[in-house]
């Protein structure tokens, strides 16, 4: 219990963090420009992309407006490989629908310079793309630890803290996709025994390819402290490929339901079916929602909740979830 004390605790000081230095719009930058986000771009002949996809989807008024805004700039040549891969022949071709989710999904309604990002490390940042249900928004996973902040673990910063009079654009060498749930499985560091236990350690099953689906999906994810606790459990298991497929594949469709339930859906006593078919029960009190598993373990928390992906959503807890193995 006093593993997990500390662990939660970092998880809040970090989320207090993020919460301060976002809404700080003088922190980490220099002095700001006089023109906006959109006279920027216009005037950065590597923009040009960005700035007629901005007029085909009348966003150019968005961040023409007071925000303030930090936007992740893709540069031309992020926008060919992104039509040569959509098979577009030019940024016109692609639904203005579609590329308007995807411009909103590169910018956040607050202003992050760099310096902000490599404080905080490892985080996620809500953007202005719509989530698969009505006012939910896109998260952006990003990782400041190494040379550059890479968003989504595809697209890094190029060019940093170009300051406008109304945010920030930080350039990209690649356009940020829209996220699924298994994007931030793979990406988010604390997950790395469970993407193990969804690949390797599962080759009869793939998951990726299920959770990459329609959904929407919720999936309950452990960290791998989480991990760490169950392996401890029994002398032969070193890693999660040594758990038998059976039980693991059991296991993991213990942590994933239909539907985009986030932290706010979880309501006390309420309870939904996972993909393995056993019933998963939430209790909430003081702002803790704990989870009861289909094995009747009543310890488990939901520490960090609502990283929002376009098919569905996932909240990080504290304990593997073990279902009802008598059944």
């Amino acid at each position: 219990m006093k593993k997990y004390q500390i662990f939660k605790n970092f998880l809040i000081i970090t989320l207090m963090i993020f919460t301060a230095v976002s809404c700080n719009n003088d922190d980490g930058g220099g002095s700001q420009s006089g023109e906006n986000i959109v006279e920027l771009a216009m005037a950065d002949p590597n923009l040009s992309t960005l700035v007629e996809a901005l007029e085909i989807t009348n966003l150019a008024s968005t961040l023409e407006g007071p925000g303030p805004f930090t936007v992740l700039a893709p540069t031309n040549t992020a926008f060919d490989l992104f039509l040569a891969l959509g098979n577009f022949a030019s940024i016109n071709d692609v639904p203005v629908a579609v590329l308007e989710q995807l411009l909103l999904n590169h910018v956040i309604g607050s202003q992050i310079n760099a310096a902000n990002f490599i404080t905080l490390a490892r985080n996620y940042a809500q953007t202005l793309a719509d989530g698969p249900t009505d006012g939910t928004k896109l998260s952006l996973y990003f990782d400041a630890t190494g040379a550059t902040v890479t968003f989504n673990g595809a697209s890094n910063v190029v060019d940093a803290d170009i300051s406008a009079s109304n945010g920030v654009i930080h350039t990209v060498d690649a356009v940020i996709d829209f996220p699924t749930v298994v994007t931030f499985v793979t990406t988010d560091i604390n997950f790395q025994q469970l993407t193990t236990a969804l690949t390797t350690a599962t080759p009869g099953t793939d998951f990726a390819t299920l959770l990459s689906g329609t959904g929407p999906f919720t999936v309950f994810a452990p960290a791998d402290i989480a991990f760490d606790a169950l392996l401890a459990t029994n002398d032969d298991w070193n890693t999660v490929e040594d758990i038998d497929e059976t039980l693991l594949t059991s296991v993991l469709q213990h942590h994933v339901a239909n539907g985009n339930n986030r932290s706010e859906d979880l309501t006390d006593q309420s309870t939904i079916t996972t993909l393995e078919g056993d019933d998963i029960t939430f209790s909430s009190s003081l702002g803790l929602i704990t989870i009861t598993d289909g094995s009747g373990n009543s310890e488990i928390v939901l520490a960090v909740s609502d990283f929002q992906a376009i098919n569905g959503v996932v909240h990080l807890i504290t304990e593997v979830m073990i279902p009802d193995t008598t059944n």
